[in-house]
């Protein structure tokens, strides 16, 4: 067996090799209207979360989703789930949670006017969702002209 020597580098005489360094958010300069943006998606994760507990109360109630509609039934498992992923993403800072929550509210969107009742709650959870898209997207333009602004 053929070794050949290695070399070893004194880590603590040698600062250039900082192999601990801090990584994830605390290594990165953020502008405002970018932390802005992080906190609007920990906001709108937090709502999706409360909808997405909402259907799953909606899905155990028990007599109450017998009493449903198939499509109403149908929409209600998929919002539990999906709700629940986009929230997940959003509250992470996942690249794909802004699209799944997207998909979903779209979905919240055609299931309101297409299969569902439009009156009470889904008429409430419809238009707090198309106005957290609405703000989202104006945060978003604000912090990725920040972003460009700093390259």
């Amino acid at each position: 067996m053929i070794t050949e020597p290695v070399e070893q580098i004194d880590l603590a005489i040698d600062p250039t090799q900082q192999i601990e360094a801090p990584i994830g958010p605390d290594s990165i300069e953020l502008g405002p209207w970018q932390s802005r943006l992080i906190f609007f998606q920990r906001i709108a994760g937090s709502f999706m979360i409360l909808k997405g507990l909402f259907h799953w109360g909606v899905l155990f109630s028990g007599a109450a989703f017998t009493a449903m509609t198939i499509e109403g039934r149908s929409a209600t498992v998929f919002f539990a789930v999906i709700d629940l992923i986009a929230a997940v993403a959003l509250w992470l800072g996942s690249p794909w949670g802004a699209a799944v929550w997207l998909i979903a509210v779209l979905s919240q969107v055609v299931a309101a006017f297409v299969f569902l009742d439009w009156s009470g709650m889904t008429m409430v959870l419809t238009v707090c969702e198309l106005v957290l898209v609405a703000l989202f997207m104006a945060v978003r333009i604000k912090a990725y002209s920040e972003e460009q602004r700093y390259r």
